[in-house]
């Protein structure tokens, strides 16, 4: 197997990177040049999109046309982080076979990152003793998830609690060689504290023993990835100064494991404050905690060059630019809303249902938010109307299909029932609902929202309408 790099940009052609993402396929822009280069490929060699000096994506050879001009592959894949190389030499060619062997154990290093980052999705968690929670084991969906119930069930929580586990062992990932220097010289502390630190970060508790419930000693969560599970573990400390700590069984994490992209939305939306918010979290105490943080650095990227060159998010953005009449820009520290007609908006003075909407278009124009992502989003329904409601319903069943894994707290009935009627057979989807019994949080979970025990939202909607009907007989 031979690895080539292919551009999509000649002499005075316009880039056709989009299009043969789009197509499948590479095509040699020259009649008179390259052709016998191009008919050397074989099926099952791998071929580099090039920008300049930078590799974007790659795709295997399915078929040579063996006309010096068209190569197929079965699908270009957006590596998760290019791959730079010196642009000079041979390397400027429209198409050339890579011999240098540091380039290609970068390249395939690569793209074993970004096959294992983007089959990685959350399959189940197991809960016990954890705030509001008992005893709990859920199993999830690979694409939409809606976690269903009244105010202080844990519909929060349990979003929080998995973005922060995620980001635990997203942060194990990014620190693996200090992680095996703290195996080697048995720097147990390490691990813990850097765990300690996104759980003290985003549920802002007073301490560690604030999230455990029921006056137990400890509580236990188990999260499975697919491949393999991670046990996190709450426990009393031994030592007087730290009364409680957090343990993970690290040492099972795969020496292939690599971040998956993780986005969390919160309930309030963060557009209309964003101006100032990363230099003051980054410098002051404040009350907000990290995922608004996480948000905002995320938000603060420019958008992507060629947003056309990732098909699906492209399609995307066209969707949510639509919804919205216009497009976001972000000038000196600050969000504008640009309508089709060129009239430029503050964000803050448009309405706050619409920069939710807006929130998700920045974030897939800059790449921040990709097919292959894991989104949380908190109430996305709340400040909208059932027009906008409808429209939110839409996107999170096209963000699912787009390869998304999405966790969705709500209370809204509506946005439910509009779910239900845009679902086909095909889409992975799972409920969950949140509710009291004996003064406890239980959970009941179905792939149909039929198939959940009673709960409040429902009920109250259904004696909404009695109250409704019995007023118009009166």
């Amino acid at each position: 197997m031979d690895y080539w790099l292919v551009r999509a940009k000649w002499g005075g052609v316009e880039n056709k990177k989009a299009e043969f993402i789009n197509n499948d396929e590479w095509v040699n822009g020259y009649t008179d040049k390259y052709l016998d280069i191009v008919n050397r490929v074989q099926v099952e060699d791998v071929l580099l999109l090039a920008e300049e000096s930078t590799i974007t994506h790659y795709g295997v050879c399915t078929e040579n046309y063996q006309d010096g001009r068209h190569l197929l592959v079965d699908k270009w894949i957006l590596l998760r982080e290019p791959v730079v190389f010196p642009a000079k030499g041979a390397y400027i060619k429209t198409i050339v076979k890579v011999n240098d062997e540091d380039l290609i154990n970068a390249i395939k290093q690569e793209i074993e990152k970004t096959l294992v980052s983007n089959d990685i999705k959350i399959k189940s968690i197991s809960i016990e003793n954890f705030t509001v929670f008992n005893k709990e084991d859920l199993v999830f969906s690979d694409g939409l998830n809606m976690v269903i119930g009244e105010n202080s069930t844990g519909k929060s929580h349990l979003l929080k609690l998995l973005y922060t586990l995620m980001l635990s062992l997203n942060s194990i990932s990014d620190n693996d060689e200090a992680i095996q220097d703290a195996i080697q010289h048995e720097y147990e502390g390490y691990i813990p504290n850097l765990l300690q630190d996104h759980f003290m970060n985003i549920f802002k508790p007073d301490d560690l023993n604030s999230l455990i419930s029921n006056n137990k000693k400890g509580c236990l969560l188990d999260i499975n990835l697919g491949e393999f599970s991670i046990n996190f573990e709450l426990i009393e400390s031994e030592y007087v100064e730290d009364i409680y700590h957090i343990e993970a069984d690290y040492y099972l994490l795969p020496s292939n494991f690599f971040q998956k992209n993780c986005v969390f939305i919160p309930a309030k939306e963060m557009l209309s404050f964003y101006e100032g918010f990363v230099p003051l979290y980054e410098t002051r105490e404040t009350s907000f905690d990290e995922i608004y943080y996480n948000l905002a650095r995320a938000l603060s990227l420019s958008a992507l060059k060629n947003i056309q060159s990732y098909p699906v998010e492209s399609q995307l953005l066209t969707k949510l630019e639509e919804i919205l009449e216009g497009k976001i820009v972000l000038e000196r520290g600050r969000f504008y809303l640009v309508s089709t007609n060129g009239h430029k908006t503050e964000i803050a003075l448009i309405a706050e249902g619409l920069r939710k909407i807006a929130t998700i278009a920045q974030l897939i124009a800059n790449g921040s938010l990709t097919k292959n992502s894991i989104l949380f989003w908190d109430e996305p329904e709340a400040n909208l109307n059932p027009r906008l409601i409808k429209k939110m319903a839409e996107l999170l069943i096209e963000l699912s299909r787009a390869g998304m894994q999405l966790f969705i707290a709500t209370h809204s009935l509506f946005l439910v029932k509009e779910i239900e009627i845009l679902r086909t057979r095909d889409d992975q989807l799972r409920y969950f609902g949140l509710g009291f019994k004996d003064k406890a949080v239980r959970v009941s979970q179905s792939g149909d929202f039929e198939g959940l025990d009673d709960i409040v939202i429902l009920d109250e909607e259904l004696a909404q309408d009695d109250r409704f009907l019995n007023k118009q007989e009166g």
